[in-house]
């Protein structure tokens, strides 16, 4: 009598033909259908796929069965501080190649132009020049390029589209604003600190090749040194603000180089008795009264004008925080 597979029927898996042995399963090395086992047909089998026919698996198959397990957490100590954003801001602000350029260049305008103004100041000296501010002119024009640094350091991440990625690993959003404001003005006031005191010694060695002799000693001196660190670092600060505010880098240069700059150009057109009222409240004339030694009976004294300097870098920094919490990134 013939059987199954001998007339070209289909055979199930399962079973084998008279005097044949059981056929091995070719993926699992399992025996299908042999009987008193979980893989026997038409029984319930753990191991086969839902669908399938049973088979009774070997011990390979069973090890990829079982779970996987995550490692230990490789930061078990990390958490969302505003230590720990100090140090992330920190690690990105000296590892762009752009940070570097753009102190250098604020290095050589500041620490250059101080030095030629103080060469032209020493050839024809007069009674009522205050030479300390005189070696420190550079900052009017070092400035400009604080003004990059600070708000790039801002904007750049808005416009690559990193403030997503900072958001994620600090998602307190006030947090992240206030350690980079943190690391902008810190870098600032040392790069501020380092422009000043080379200035003041370079021009200090200007003047004693003419006879004319300034030290830190000097009342006044080494508080108006000292001041044109702090400037640097609160200009900083303002395009940081302006930056955070408008979330543009074009926008936020131009806007505070408008303030610093521009705007002081524009004071000087107006009338005698508004040039007097409203010159002395514009960021430039106020901040800058710090590195005087002088009084100026026109200006205000120079911590007073550094104070309203502050104030206009403290309300664009607010109006960045508040932006920054009611805008998504």
């Amino acid at each position: 009598m013939s059987t199954p597979s001998q007339i070209g029927q289909p055979q199930h898996p399962g079973y084998a033909a008279p005097g044949q042995q059981v056929p091995q399963n070719p993926n699992f090395g399992g025996q299908y259908g042999v009987p008193g086992q979980p893989g026997q047909p038409g029984q319930p089998n753990q191991y086969a796929p839902q669908g399938g026919p049973g088979f009774a698996p070997n011990q390979q198959y069973q090890q990829y069965q079982q779970p996987a397990f995550a490692g230990p957490d490789p930061f078990p100590q990390a958490k969302a501080t505003f230590g720990t954003a100090l140090r992330s801001e920190w690690t990105k602000i000296r590892t762009v190649r752009s940070t570097f350029w753009t102190l250098l260049i604020t290095a050589v305008i500041t620490i250059g132009l101080g030095s030629l103004i103080a060469a032209g100041s020493s050839s024809h000296p007069s009674p009522d020049d205050d030479l300390t501010a005189n070696s420190m002119s550079g900052l009017f024009f070092g400035q400009l390029v604080i003004v990059v640094f600070g708000a790039m350091a801002i904007t750049a991440e808005y416009s690559t589209g990193m403030i997503r990625t900072s958001l994620t690993s600090q998602p307190r959003r006030g947090t992240l604003l206030w350690a980079k404001a943190v690391i902008v003005a810190a870098v600032a006031l040392v790069i501020g600190l380092i422009c000043s005191f080379a200035s003041f010694f370079i021009a200090s060695a200007i003047y004693s090749g003419h006879h004319i002799q300034v030290s830190l000693s000097d009342p006044g001196v080494l508080r108006a040194v000292i001041g044109g660190g702090l400037y640097m670092a609160v200009t900083a600060l303002l395009a940081f603000g302006l930056g955070a505010l408008l979330r543009h880098t074009a926008g936020a240069i131009t806007t505070g180089v408008g303030l610093l700059f521009i705007l002081f150009i524009l004071v000087q057109f107006l009338p005698g008795n508004w040039k007097h009222d409203i010159g002395k409240w514009i960021p430039f004339n106020a901040g800058l009264q710090i590195i005087t030694t002088k009084p100026q009976t026109d200006m205000l004294s120079p911590w007073a004008g550094f104070g309203v300097f502050a104030a206009y870098a403290a309300i664009a920094l607010i109006g960045g925080a508040i932006v920054m919490r009611s805008r998504d990134a």
